[in-house]
């Protein structure tokens, strides 16, 4: 269950399928401390929010961890970045679904980003063959003393620490 929402949370920052290099060599990297990111996923649903205390050492690991939940799921993986700019297009396939997904990230610096993703289902998933969604990242200051880097405040208030090993 654990693996499951660390891919989801992982898809929700926009650090899906890529390979390996590409992450290493052109992922711009966030500053450290607070980041809220809202996320919009259908027009007819509130924004949901959630935070996330990060540092170099978690930044770097969630883009590790985006990739690794890719492996083995993903046929195509293509990112490319030009200045500010970071596209991915990928191609996955997860139990009888495959999925195409289109991912705009627009950094400002090192302290915001947009994310614009569009995924295709075929078979559609739930009723739903079309996904669209928007997040915007931005940093909020210096993660407050009862959060630690990698932990993670869900919409729904519930914490969990995304680099943890479960069990601990």
């Amino acid at each position: 269950m654990r693996a499951v929402i660390r891919f989801c949370i992982a898809g929700l920052l926009g650090i899906g399928c890529a390979s390996p290099a590409a992450w290493a060599d052109d992922m711009p990297r966030r500053k450290p401390g607070l980041w809220e990111v809202n996320m919009h996923m259908a027009a007819n649903l509130p924004p949901q929010t959630m935070k996330l205390c990060i540092d170099a050492a978690t930044d770097a690991a969630m883009y590790k961890m985006g990739m690794d939940a890719a492996q083995g799921m993903c046929s195509h993986n293509d990112m490319h970045r030009s200045g500010n700019v970071v596209t991915m297009d990928s191609l996955c396939k997860m139990g009888e679904t495959q999925t195409s997904t289109h991912i705009v990230i627009t950094f400002s610096g090192d302290s915001a980003y947009k994310t614009d993703i569009k995924s295709h289902m075929d078979p559609p998933i739930m009723g739903r063959g079309e996904m669209a969604m928007t997040q915007d990242g931005k940093w909020t200051g210096p993660c407050p003393a009862d959060m630690k880097p990698g932990d993670v405040v869900a919409p729904n208030g519930m914490k969990m620490n995304l680099t943890s090993k479960p069990g601990r």
